[in-house]
C-alpha cells in the first residue's frame, strides 16, 4: 500500500520525487526508475491517474483540484520480474474518483495483474448556497464557489456555473453539495393550467387557437394541451412561455 499526495492549482502540480522525476527525464522507462515490480507498478498508476485528473481539471476549466491517491498492488507483484518496457494500463472512461481497478500488464514478459486504488478528490466547484426543491429556478444568487471533496458518486457533476444558472430543479439540490448533471434540467416553458396559444401548421397551412395546458413541460417535450374551442385534447410542443405547436 502506497500513498501519493498530490495538489494542482492553476495547472500547477507537485508531487514525489518519482512524479518529479517524470517531469524532468520522461525518456526514463519505469523500470529505469523503480527497483521492483511493485514500484514499477506503483509508479505507472500513479502517473495514469495523475494525468487522468489533470486532464479532467483542464477540460472542466477548473483553477483548483487537489488529489490524493491510495495505491495497493497485489502481493503477489513480488513474484513477477520487472517489465523491461513501458507497462500497459487498460484505460476507463470518467473521472478517476472513488475506488478505481485497473489492469496492468508487460506484453513483453506476458504477465498481467488487476490493481485498485482510491482516489480522494478536492474540487473548488459551484455549488448552491441553499437547498433547492424540484421545479425551482436557479438564479446567479444562489451560487457559490466552494472548495468540495468528491466521491465516486460525482463523476457526472458540473463544473460550469453557466450551465447551471438558469436551469431547474429536477431532482432536490442539497446546500453545498456537488451538482450532478442529472439534478437539473432545462426550465418548463409551460406549467399546468397555464392558458397557451397553440400553433398548428401542415402543408402551409397556419392557425392559431386558445387552449389549456394540461401537464408541463419545456423545449422538446411533448405535453397534453386542451383546444378551448373544440374541447379536443392533443398533444403539442413548447415553443417559449404561452406557446405551444402541433401538427396535423
Amino acid at each position: 500500500m502506497v500513498y501519493f499526495n498530490l495538489a494542482s492549482s492553476n495547472g500547477i502540480s507537485v508531487s514525489y520525487i518519482l512524479f518529479i522525476i517524470s517531469c524532468l527525464f520522461p525518456q526514463l522507462s519505469a523500470a529505469q526508475t523503480s527497483h521492483t515490480t511493485p514500484e514499477q507498478i506503483e509508479y505507472a498508476l500513479q502517473q495514469l491517474l495523475s494525468t487522468e485528473i489533470r486532464q479532467w481539471q483542464q477540460q472542466a476549466g477548473l483553477k483548483q483540484v487537489d488529489f490524493m491517491l491510495n495505491i495497493k498492488v497485489p502481493s503477489g507483484a513480488k513474484r513477477l520480474p520487472l517489465c523491461p518496457k513501458k507497462l500497459a494500463i487498460d484505460a476507463a472512461s470518467g473521472i478517476p474518483i472513488g475506488n478505481v481497478q485497473r489492469k496492468i500488464s508487460c506484453q513483453e514478459l506476458g504477465w498481467s495483474l488487476y490493481v485498485r486504488a482510491s482516489v480522494a478528490v478536492t474540487a473548488t466547484i459551484p455549488v448552491l448556497n441553499q437547498v433547492l426543491k424540484r421545479g425551482e429556478l436557479i438564479t446567479a444568487a444562489d451560487i457559490e464557489w466552494k472548495s468540495i471533496g468528491l466521491g465516486a458518486r460525482d463523476k457526472d457533476l458540473i463544473t460550469d456555473a453557466k450551465q447551471i444558472v438558469g436551469q431547474q430543479v429536477q431532482r432536490k439540490i442539497r446546500r453545498y453539495k456537488a451538482i450532478k448533471a442529472v439534478q437539473v434540467t432545462a426550465p418548463n416553458w409551460v406549467n399546468i393550467g397555464d392558458r397557451v396559444i397553440i400553433e398548428a401548421s401542415s402543408n402551409g397551412f397556419y392557425a392559431k387557437m386558445q387552449g389549456e395546458a394540461l401537464e408541463a413541460g419545456g423545449a422538446g417535450e411533448a405535453i397534453r394541451v386542451r383546444n378551448l374551442s373544440s374541447g379536443k385534447v392533443i398533444f403539442a410542443y413548447p415553443l417559449a412561455p404561452g406557446r405551444v405547436a402541433t401538427q396535423f
